[in-house]
């Protein structure tokens, strides 16, 4: 069955023909066996699926594999139509195909399988039309083959192309003869080149022989010897910034798997370098001043430290405080007061040498890290800066301000014998203890720290203290004692103190005083308060309901609005205990913050709360203030009471105190009550309650009932 057109029919009958014909082949076909039999193997190993179909879509021929792909044989498909072998789906598809053979034209489609046998497979079909000696389209040759892998391999290629295209990365593949095999039209571009420009070009010529042989080549042999590669570099641009390339070289290997080349991939990181350099730089510089922030000053007195031990050389930090900058913020304002600190930063440049590292610890905190200096030249450095922030002028908005700064040097020396080697904190805390210690002598000086000076012991007790304060706030290791206040008139209901105890690491109670000095200097007695009361008012039910309980508040507390929301919010959830309760505020807290203490007196006294003004005679002692309060009682201080047994001059205060006292009908309580004969004195003398040792120790909170029948006549 010949596919090309017929010649033109010759006359005669067709068995004449035919033997024309076979003599004709004859004559130039030299191969001992049937052309047919050659044509259909042909057939077979094309291993596509054949079928020969007539104008009334009937098939009268198929190969091979077209019976494997149907599984079908041969009696079973020829005679039937194409729609009953293939289905009406596929038939309704392709019979225009069919058609337009039969019309003359040779097709060839590329189409998705539609039968379940084929679906998720594409095939390529042929239409081919058999021409007769009349050039009349007799029959249609159809083809079918399984292009699924091709059409795959095809759409990952165009994938890779587009890929390849459209990336910025620009993209090489480089020979082992250091040729450009291919690049990317984001590479050629860079250099003003097309794609077509760069194959056969050697590396060499493209980025200069210099850059080849000191740089590129060894990293080229490493990737010919099988290595993957990655490197950064700077690569300068005329009239521009260097950009920043980050270079990734893999080898490239054939089919058998040898190396034939390298792939390169350039990739411009020149915006993240950027953002990563400025993003160190923010990490370890002050944002206001452009001085190296508490990081950074961490970071480089520890490398100070380290060389200090491994060469022996000295060292000092210097911790600046500005004295008074927070006026300077109330008068000038925020921006005047960022203002003044950027020119203080200007000031610490112009003083530090090029090996010094200026920071800024935060707010009006600044320091210096001088490596190389022993204690003179710290201590003349320390001169420099006080005199020299002293003398700067600094105006704003026309309004001069004054600026002196309290300097703390902390030496930083080799340790000697078996002393321990000193870390970056304990510099920075030696540091900070000095510069208070210059700050609380009256500032606009330096100090240099020294661990046996009395001032900075008492800092490093109470920095301890607070320390102690704390831990125990946090891990719930404050307990509450309790100590009567018993009537000594016969009249006056018995009252019980809430004392505060604090409890170590090792379960042993610590003396309260000084925790709660450091306590209160540092601002934390709010927060210590609001624990007090809330636990007395959840143990209430436990004491006696004859006996009024006291509660000291502090003068921060006083002062704190947080605080007196607190207090004031809880009475009102307890109504029924509010009236058992009294609160000892201090004369010197009531006087410092008379308005506020007279507003929450006022508060406590509708709520049924008694007033004790608690150390009365230890400050300003003044009877006019007594008048400035609503007061249920005030408790002369254990001062005036110790030696009222022995000094008449004690015993007149005490009584004057009394006579005031019951003139403005208010109780008089006595504290630092040793003894009975001092007792019988403050009896005599008209004093309401009495509190001390011999009335009753302090004692863990058990709910013990005081007992007035023993002291009352």
């Amino acid at each position: 069955m010949s596919l090309r057109k017929p010649e033109p029919e010759t006359t005669g009958s067709p068995s004449t023909e035919r033997a024309e014909t076979s003599a004709e082949d004859a004559a130039w076909w030299p191969i001992a066996v049937d052309r047919e039999v050659v044509r259909s193997t042909i057939i077979e190993m094309n291993r596509a699926g054949v079928f020969v179909c007539d104008r009334n879509y009937r098939i009268w021929d198929v190969d091979g594999a077209f019976l494997d792909m149907e599984g079908m044989s041969r009696a079973d498909v020829i005679g039937r139509t194409v729609e009953e072998i293939l289905g009406s789906k596929v038939f309704s598809l392709r019979r225009k195909n069919l058609d337009e053979a039969f019309a003359g034209k040779a097709l060839r489609i590329r189409v998705p399988g539609v039968r379940d046998k084929t679906l998720g497979k594409f095939l390529e079909v042929f239409f081919q039309p058999v021409f007769d000696r009349g050039e009349e389209v007799v029959c249609v040759i159809c083809a079918v083959r399984d292009v699924t892998q091709f059409q795959h391999l095809n759409e990952r290629l165009s994938m890779h192309e587009e890929i390849l295209r459209q990336t910025t990365d620009r993209i090489s593949v480089i020979g082992t003869d250091f040729r450009y095999k291919m690049t990317n039209a984001a590479n050629a571009a860079f250099s003003g080149k097309t794609p077509d420009d760069f194959v056969g070009l050697h590396v060499r010529d493209h980025i200069g022989a210099e850059r080849f042989d000191k740089r590129a080549k060894a990293h080229f042999e490493r990737c010919f010897a099988g290595q993957s590669v990655e490197y950064e570099h700077e690569l300068p641009v005329a009239g521009q910034e260097p950009r920043h390339i980050r270079v990734r070289m893999d080898p490239y290997r054939d089919d058998e798997g040898s190396v034939t080349g390298a792939l390169i991939v350039l990739r411009d990181i020149t915006e993240a370098a950027r953002l990563a350099k400025k993003l160190r730089r923010q990490a370890r510089e002050d944002a206001l001043t452009g001085l190296a922030n508490r990081h950074a000053l961490r970071e480089e007195l520890e490398r100070v430290l380290d060389d200090m031990q491994s060469c022996g050389k000295t060292a000092a930090l210097l911790t600046i405080d500005l004295d008074g900058f927070k006026v300077v913020n109330d008068i000038a304002g925020h921006s005047g007061g960022d203002a003044l600190l950027q020119q203080i930063a200007g000031l610490l440049r112009s003083f530090a040498s090029q090996d010094m590292l200026c920071a800024r610890l935060g707010g009006d905190e600044f320091a210096v890290l001088a490596p190389g200096v022993d204690a003179a030249a710290a201590r003349d450095l320390g001169h420099r800066i006080t005199s020299g922030l002293a003398s700067m002028r600094f105006v704003w908005q026309d309004v001069p301000h004054a600026i002196t700064a309290s300097v703390g040097i902390a030496l930083i020396e080799p340790a000697f014998g078996a002393a321990p080697e000193k870390s970056a904190f304990q510099v920075l805390n030696e540091a900070d203890q000095a510069c208070l210690h210059a700050k609380s002598i009256g500032g606009a000086r330096p100090v240099v720290y020294r661990p046996d000076a009395e001032e900075m012991v008492a800092h490093r007790l109470d920095i301890g203290n607070l320390q102690i304060v704390r831990n125990a706030l946090e891990s719930d290791r404050l307990e509450l004692y309790t100590m009567p206040i018993l009537p000594i008139d016969g009249a006056s209901a018995p009252h019980m103190e809430v004392l505060l105890r604090i409890v170590d690491d090792h379960g042993r109670v610590l003396a309260p005083a000084a925790l709660i000095t450091s306590a209160e200097r540092h601002g934390l007695m709010p927060r210590i308060d609001r624990w007090v009361v809330a636990t007395a008012l959840e143990n209430l039910h436990t004491v006696d309901p004859r006996t009024c309980l006291t509660i000291n508040l502090s003068g921060l507390s006083i002062g704190d609005p947080e605080f007196t929301a607190f207090l004031l919010e809880t009475l009102d959830t307890r109504p029924d205990a509010a009236g058992r309760l009294a609160f000892e505020i201090t004369e010197t807290a009531a006087v410092r913050s008379m308005v506020t203490a007279q507003a929450l007196i006022a508060a406590l006294r509708t709520r049924n709360c008694r007033i004790i003004l608690d150390d009365f005679g230890s400050g300003l002692s003044s009877f006019a203030y007594l008048r400035q309060f609503c007061l249920d009682s005030l408790k002369v201080d254990g001062a005036i009471i110790g030696e009222v047994a022995h000094d008449e001059v004690q015993r007149t205060i005490v009584a004057g105190i009394v006579a005031v006292a019951r003139k403005l009908g208010i109780g008089v309580i006595a504290e630092y009550v040793e003894d009975a004969e001092t007792l019988a004195i403050l009896r005599d003398l008209g004093v309401t309650m009495a509190q001390g040792y011999y009335i009753g120790r302090p004692a863990p909170w058990v709910g013990a009932r005081p007992m007035p029948s023993q002291l009352a006549r």
